[in-house]
Protein backbone atom coordinates (compact mmCIF):
# COMPACT_ATOMS: atom_id res chain seq x y z
CA UNK A 1 0.00 0.00 0.00
CA UNK A 2 1.55 3.24 -1.13
CA UNK A 3 0.75 6.72 0.11
CA UNK A 4 0.36 5.78 3.78
CA UNK A 5 2.24 7.67 6.48
CA UNK A 6 4.26 5.83 9.10
CA UNK A 7 1.48 6.31 11.65
CA UNK A 8 -1.14 5.05 9.22
CA UNK A 9 0.91 1.97 8.45
CA UNK A 10 1.28 1.29 12.18
CA UNK A 11 -2.45 1.66 12.76
CA UNK A 12 -3.10 -0.65 9.80
CA UNK A 13 -0.69 -3.25 11.14
CA UNK A 14 -2.27 -3.02 14.61
CA UNK A 15 -5.71 -3.60 13.10
CA UNK A 16 -4.52 -6.64 11.13
CA UNK A 17 -2.83 -8.08 14.22
CA UNK A 18 -5.99 -7.51 16.27
CA UNK A 19 -8.12 -9.32 13.69
CA UNK A 20 -5.89 -12.35 13.53
CA UNK A 21 -5.42 -12.42 17.32
CA UNK A 22 -9.20 -12.65 17.68
CA UNK A 23 -9.29 -15.51 15.17
CA UNK A 24 -6.37 -17.39 16.70
CA UNK A 25 -7.41 -17.08 20.34
CA UNK A 26 -11.05 -17.82 19.52
CA UNK A 27 -10.25 -20.96 17.54
CA UNK A 28 -7.50 -22.04 19.92
CA UNK A 29 -9.95 -22.03 22.83
CA UNK A 30 -13.20 -23.02 21.13
CA UNK A 31 -11.95 -26.03 19.12
CA UNK A 32 -10.71 -28.04 22.12
CA UNK A 33 -13.52 -26.65 24.31
CA UNK A 34 -16.27 -27.84 21.99
CA UNK A 35 -14.54 -31.17 21.40
CA UNK A 36 -14.21 -31.77 25.14
CA UNK A 37 -17.81 -30.72 25.83
CA UNK A 38 -19.11 -33.11 23.17
CA UNK A 39 -16.87 -35.91 24.41
CA UNK A 40 -18.11 -35.41 27.97
CA UNK A 41 -21.70 -35.60 26.69
CA UNK A 42 -20.93 -39.02 25.23
CA UNK A 43 -21.36 -37.90 21.62
CA UNK A 44 -20.04 -40.38 19.05
CA UNK A 45 -16.69 -39.52 17.51
CA UNK A 46 -18.07 -39.33 13.98
CA UNK A 47 -20.62 -36.73 15.06
CA UNK A 48 -17.89 -34.72 16.79
CA UNK A 49 -15.93 -34.81 13.54
CA UNK A 50 -18.92 -33.72 11.47
CA UNK A 51 -19.65 -30.87 13.87
CA UNK A 52 -16.03 -29.77 13.81
CA UNK A 53 -16.14 -29.69 10.00
CA UNK A 54 -18.88 -27.05 9.91
CA UNK A 55 -16.54 -23.99 9.94
CA UNK A 56 -14.61 -25.49 7.05
CA UNK A 57 -17.80 -26.13 5.11
CA UNK A 58 -18.90 -22.56 5.82
CA UNK A 59 -15.57 -21.30 4.51
CA UNK A 60 -15.89 -23.37 1.35
CA UNK A 61 -19.37 -21.97 0.76
CA UNK A 62 -18.67 -18.33 1.65
CA UNK A 63 -15.07 -17.61 0.63
CA UNK A 64 -15.61 -17.45 -3.17
CA UNK A 65 -18.00 -14.52 -2.62
CA UNK A 66 -15.71 -12.45 -0.37
CA UNK A 67 -13.72 -10.68 -3.16
CA UNK A 68 -16.97 -9.49 -4.77
CA UNK A 69 -18.32 -8.34 -1.38
CA UNK A 70 -15.14 -6.33 -0.81
CA UNK A 71 -15.88 -4.45 -4.03
CA UNK A 72 -19.22 -3.31 -2.56
CA UNK A 73 -18.60 -3.05 1.20
CA UNK A 74 -15.67 -1.16 2.78
CA UNK A 75 -13.27 -3.78 4.18
CA UNK A 76 -13.19 -2.26 7.68
CA UNK A 77 -16.99 -2.39 7.95
CA UNK A 78 -16.95 -5.95 6.61
CA UNK A 79 -14.43 -6.92 9.30
CA UNK A 80 -16.53 -5.26 12.02
CA UNK A 81 -19.57 -7.25 10.91
CA UNK A 82 -17.58 -10.49 10.95
CA UNK A 83 -16.34 -9.76 14.49
CA UNK A 84 -19.88 -9.06 15.70
CA UNK A 85 -21.26 -12.30 14.24
CA UNK A 86 -18.41 -14.36 15.69
CA UNK A 87 -18.80 -12.77 19.14
CA UNK A 88 -22.56 -13.44 19.17
CA UNK A 89 -22.10 -17.08 18.20
CA UNK A 90 -20.18 -17.94 21.38
CA UNK A 91 -23.00 -17.35 23.95
CA UNK A 92 -25.33 -19.13 21.52
CA UNK A 93 -23.50 -22.38 22.33
CA UNK A 94 -24.48 -21.91 25.97
CA UNK A 95 -28.07 -20.91 25.22
CA UNK A 96 -28.58 -23.95 22.96
CA UNK A 97 -26.48 -26.79 24.48
CA UNK A 98 -27.42 -29.39 21.88
CA UNK A 99 -25.16 -30.77 19.18
CA UNK A 100 -27.83 -30.33 16.51
CA UNK A 101 -28.11 -26.62 17.36
CA UNK A 102 -24.33 -26.36 17.29
CA UNK A 103 -24.22 -27.32 13.61
CA UNK A 104 -25.77 -24.04 12.31
CA UNK A 105 -24.04 -21.99 15.03
CA UNK A 106 -20.62 -23.30 13.97
CA UNK A 107 -21.53 -22.73 10.32
CA UNK A 108 -22.30 -19.03 10.84
CA UNK A 109 -19.27 -18.62 13.09
CA UNK A 110 -17.19 -20.23 10.35
CA UNK A 111 -18.44 -17.70 7.82
CA UNK A 112 -17.45 -14.83 10.10
CA UNK A 113 -14.00 -16.28 10.76
CA UNK A 114 -13.48 -16.85 7.02
CA UNK A 115 -14.13 -13.16 6.44
CA UNK A 116 -11.60 -12.19 9.10
CA UNK A 117 -9.03 -14.59 7.67
CA UNK A 118 -9.29 -13.54 4.03
CA UNK A 119 -9.42 -9.78 4.54
CA UNK A 120 -6.67 -9.63 7.18
CA UNK A 121 -4.34 -11.72 4.97
CA UNK A 122 -5.14 -9.52 1.97
CA UNK A 123 -4.43 -6.44 4.10
CA UNK A 124 -1.07 -7.66 5.47
CA UNK A 125 0.11 -8.65 1.98
CA UNK A 126 -0.82 -5.20 0.69
CA UNK A 127 1.15 -3.56 3.51
CA UNK A 128 4.31 -5.57 2.77
CA UNK A 129 6.98 -5.03 0.13
CA UNK A 130 9.46 -7.46 -1.37
CA UNK A 131 12.18 -6.62 1.16
CA UNK A 132 10.12 -7.52 4.23
CA UNK A 133 7.20 -9.59 2.94
CA UNK A 134 8.37 -12.86 4.47
CA UNK A 135 9.16 -11.23 7.83
CA UNK A 136 5.86 -9.36 7.98
CA UNK A 137 3.81 -12.42 7.09
CA UNK A 138 5.95 -14.40 9.53
CA UNK A 139 4.94 -11.88 12.20
CA UNK A 140 1.30 -12.23 11.14
CA UNK A 141 1.55 -16.01 11.35
CA UNK A 142 3.32 -15.81 14.71
CA UNK A 143 0.46 -13.76 16.15
CA UNK A 144 -2.06 -16.24 14.73
CA UNK A 145 -0.17 -19.16 16.23
CA UNK A 146 0.23 -17.35 19.55
CA UNK A 147 -3.54 -16.96 19.61
CA UNK A 148 -3.98 -20.68 18.95
CA UNK A 149 -1.49 -21.54 21.70
CA UNK A 150 -2.99 -19.12 24.22
CA UNK A 151 -6.46 -20.57 23.69
CA UNK A 152 -5.74 -23.89 25.45
CA UNK A 153 -3.87 -22.04 28.22
CA UNK A 154 -6.88 -19.79 28.72
CA UNK A 155 -9.06 -22.90 28.77
CA UNK A 156 -6.89 -24.29 31.56
CA UNK A 157 -7.25 -21.02 33.48
CA UNK A 158 -11.04 -20.64 33.24
CA UNK A 159 -11.93 -24.33 33.01
CA UNK A 160 -14.13 -26.03 30.42
CA UNK A 161 -17.35 -25.86 32.45
CA UNK A 162 -20.13 -23.28 32.38
CA UNK A 163 -20.47 -20.16 30.25
CA UNK A 164 -17.20 -18.44 31.21
CA UNK A 165 -14.95 -19.89 28.45
CA UNK A 166 -17.50 -18.99 25.76
CA UNK A 167 -17.88 -15.46 27.08
CA UNK A 168 -14.07 -15.15 27.20
CA UNK A 169 -13.90 -15.81 23.46
CA UNK A 170 -16.57 -13.18 22.83
CA UNK A 171 -14.66 -10.64 24.91
CA UNK A 172 -11.41 -11.30 23.02
CA UNK A 173 -13.19 -10.94 19.68
CA UNK A 174 -14.93 -7.69 20.62
CA UNK A 175 -11.73 -6.17 22.02
CA UNK A 176 -10.12 -6.58 18.59
CA UNK A 177 -12.63 -4.09 17.20
CA UNK A 178 -10.86 -1.22 19.02
CA UNK A 179 -7.67 -1.07 16.87
CA UNK A 180 -9.79 -1.81 13.81
CA UNK A 181 -11.90 1.26 14.60
CA UNK A 182 -8.71 3.32 15.02
CA UNK A 183 -7.64 2.24 11.49
CA UNK A 184 -11.00 2.89 9.85
CA UNK A 185 -10.64 3.99 6.25
CA UNK A 186 -7.12 2.54 5.91
CA UNK A 187 -8.01 -0.97 4.78
CA UNK A 188 -7.24 -1.50 1.07
CA UNK A 189 -10.29 -1.17 -1.16
CA UNK A 190 -10.99 -3.55 -4.02
CA UNK A 191 -12.06 -1.19 -6.78
CA UNK A 192 -11.31 -3.27 -9.86
CA UNK A 193 -12.40 -6.73 -10.96
CA UNK A 194 -10.10 -9.71 -10.58
CA UNK A 195 -8.62 -11.03 -13.81
CA UNK A 196 -10.06 -14.49 -13.07
CA UNK A 197 -12.38 -16.27 -10.65
CA UNK A 198 -11.30 -17.50 -7.21
CA UNK A 199 -11.10 -21.16 -8.23
CA UNK A 200 -8.85 -20.31 -11.19
CA UNK A 201 -6.10 -19.27 -8.77
CA UNK A 202 -5.88 -22.89 -7.59
CA UNK A 203 -4.35 -23.61 -11.00
CA UNK A 204 -2.54 -20.32 -11.56
CA UNK A 205 -0.62 -20.58 -8.27
CA UNK A 206 -0.80 -24.30 -7.35
CA UNK A 207 2.31 -24.46 -5.12
CA UNK A 208 1.17 -21.61 -2.86
CA UNK A 209 -2.47 -22.64 -2.61
CA UNK A 210 -1.71 -26.36 -2.11
CA UNK A 211 0.51 -25.34 0.81
CA UNK A 212 -2.65 -24.03 2.45
CA UNK A 213 -4.41 -27.35 1.85
CA UNK A 214 -1.63 -29.45 3.38
CA UNK A 215 -1.13 -27.22 6.39
CA UNK A 216 -4.89 -26.95 6.97
CA UNK A 217 -5.21 -30.74 7.09
CA UNK A 218 -2.25 -31.07 9.46
CA UNK A 219 -3.18 -28.28 11.86
CA UNK A 220 -6.87 -29.10 12.09
CA UNK A 221 -6.26 -32.78 12.78
CA UNK A 222 -3.77 -31.90 15.50
CA UNK A 223 -6.12 -29.45 17.21
CA UNK A 224 -9.23 -31.61 16.86
CA UNK A 225 -7.94 -35.08 17.61
CA UNK A 226 -5.11 -34.65 20.13
CA UNK A 227 -7.38 -33.59 23.03
CA UNK A 228 -9.66 -36.61 22.53
CA UNK A 229 -6.66 -38.92 22.05
CA UNK A 230 -5.13 -37.66 25.29
CA UNK A 231 -8.40 -38.14 27.20
CA UNK A 232 -8.82 -41.68 25.95
CA UNK A 233 -5.22 -42.38 26.93
CA UNK A 234 -6.08 -41.58 30.53
CA UNK A 235 -4.80 -37.99 30.63
CA UNK A 236 -6.61 -35.15 32.45
CA UNK A 237 -8.60 -32.45 30.67
CA UNK A 238 -5.83 -29.96 31.49
CA UNK A 239 -3.14 -32.17 29.95
CA UNK A 240 -5.31 -32.75 26.89
CA UNK A 241 -5.33 -29.00 26.31
CA UNK A 242 -1.63 -28.56 27.14
CA UNK A 243 -0.49 -30.94 24.41
CA UNK A 244 -1.86 -28.49 21.87
CA UNK A 245 0.30 -25.74 23.34
CA UNK A 246 3.43 -27.75 22.53
CA UNK A 247 2.44 -27.85 18.87
CA UNK A 248 1.48 -24.18 19.01
CA UNK A 249 4.79 -23.19 20.62
CA UNK A 250 6.63 -24.59 17.61
CA UNK A 251 4.31 -22.59 15.36
CA UNK A 252 5.14 -19.41 17.27
CA UNK A 253 8.92 -19.68 17.42
CA UNK A 254 9.64 -20.82 13.86
CA UNK A 255 7.56 -18.51 11.67
CA UNK A 256 9.67 -15.35 11.87
CA UNK A 257 12.92 -17.22 11.09
CA UNK A 258 11.23 -19.05 8.21
CA UNK A 259 9.78 -15.77 6.93
CA UNK A 260 13.19 -14.10 7.13
CA UNK A 261 14.71 -17.04 5.25
CA UNK A 262 12.05 -16.64 2.56
CA UNK A 263 13.21 -13.02 2.07
CA UNK A 264 16.79 -14.18 1.46
CA UNK A 265 16.47 -17.23 -0.80
CA UNK A 266 14.15 -18.79 -3.36
CA UNK A 267 10.76 -18.98 -1.63
CA UNK A 268 9.74 -22.07 -3.59
CA UNK A 269 12.80 -23.89 -2.23
CA UNK A 270 11.91 -22.85 1.34
CA UNK A 271 8.38 -24.15 0.74
CA UNK A 272 9.76 -27.47 -0.51
CA UNK A 273 11.97 -27.83 2.58
CA UNK A 274 9.02 -27.19 4.91
CA UNK A 275 6.82 -29.66 3.04
CA UNK A 276 9.52 -32.35 3.11
CA UNK A 277 10.04 -31.88 6.85
CA UNK A 278 6.29 -32.09 7.39
CA UNK A 279 6.09 -35.38 5.47
CA UNK A 280 8.92 -36.90 7.50
CA UNK A 281 7.42 -35.65 10.76
CA UNK A 282 4.02 -37.18 9.97
CA UNK A 283 5.69 -40.55 9.45
CA UNK A 284 7.89 -40.23 12.57
CA UNK A 285 5.45 -38.98 15.24
CA UNK A 286 3.40 -42.21 15.58
CA UNK A 287 6.60 -44.15 16.23
CA UNK A 288 7.38 -42.07 19.34
CA UNK A 289 3.82 -41.40 20.54
CA UNK A 290 4.17 -43.75 23.54
CA UNK A 291 7.32 -42.01 24.81
CA UNK A 292 6.53 -38.47 26.05
CA UNK A 293 10.25 -37.55 26.26
CA UNK A 294 10.54 -38.16 22.52
CA UNK A 295 7.01 -37.20 21.50
CA UNK A 296 6.90 -33.72 23.07
CA UNK A 297 10.09 -32.32 21.43
CA UNK A 298 9.21 -34.05 18.16
CA UNK A 299 5.76 -32.45 18.18
CA UNK A 300 7.37 -29.07 18.92
CA UNK A 301 9.77 -29.33 15.95
CA UNK A 302 7.05 -30.69 13.70
CA UNK A 303 4.74 -27.80 14.57
CA UNK A 304 7.52 -25.31 13.94
CA UNK A 305 8.62 -26.46 10.50
CA UNK A 306 5.30 -27.53 9.01
CA UNK A 307 3.76 -24.11 9.72
CA UNK A 308 6.29 -22.66 7.28
CA UNK A 309 4.06 -23.92 4.47
CA UNK A 310 1.39 -21.43 5.55
CA UNK A 311 3.85 -18.53 5.92
CA UNK A 312 5.70 -19.11 2.66
CA UNK A 313 2.52 -19.90 0.72
CA UNK A 314 1.05 -16.51 1.67
CA UNK A 315 4.34 -14.80 0.88
CA UNK A 316 4.37 -16.29 -2.61
CA UNK A 317 0.86 -14.98 -3.27
CA UNK A 318 1.79 -11.46 -2.18
CA UNK A 319 4.91 -11.58 -4.33
CA UNK A 320 2.90 -12.41 -7.43
CA UNK A 321 -0.50 -10.68 -7.16
CA UNK A 322 -1.90 -7.24 -6.33
CA UNK A 323 -5.30 -5.64 -5.75
CA UNK A 324 -8.39 -7.67 -6.66
CA UNK A 325 -6.22 -10.54 -7.90
CA UNK A 326 -4.52 -10.73 -4.50
CA UNK A 327 -7.89 -10.73 -2.72
CA UNK A 328 -9.06 -13.61 -4.94
CA UNK A 329 -5.76 -15.48 -4.52
CA UNK A 330 -6.02 -15.13 -0.73
CA UNK A 331 -9.57 -16.45 -0.95
CA UNK A 332 -8.33 -19.47 -2.90
CA UNK A 333 -5.62 -20.04 -0.28
CA UNK A 334 -8.14 -19.98 2.59
CA UNK A 335 -10.49 -22.15 0.56
CA UNK A 336 -7.89 -24.92 0.31
CA UNK A 337 -6.77 -24.36 3.92
CA UNK A 338 -10.36 -24.97 5.04
CA UNK A 339 -10.76 -27.94 2.71
CA UNK A 340 -7.71 -29.42 4.40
Amino acid sequence: MTGLSVKERRRSLAAVIACITAVGAGLGLSIPLLALRLEQQGIDTYLIGLNTAMPALATLAFTPFIPKLLGRVPPDKFLMLCMAVSALCMPAYVLFPNIWAWFPIRFFNGMALAGLFVVSEFWINQLADEHNRGKLIGLYGTILSAGFASGPLLLMAVGPEGAVPFLAVSAITLSAAIPLFMARGLAPRVEEKASRGVLAFLFVAPAATLAGLIYGATETNIFNLLPIYALRSGQSVEMAALVLTVFGAGNILFQLPIGALADRMDRRLVLLICAGAGFLGTAFLPAVASNPWAFIPSLFLFGGVVVGMYTVGLTLLGERFRGADLASANSAFILLYSLG
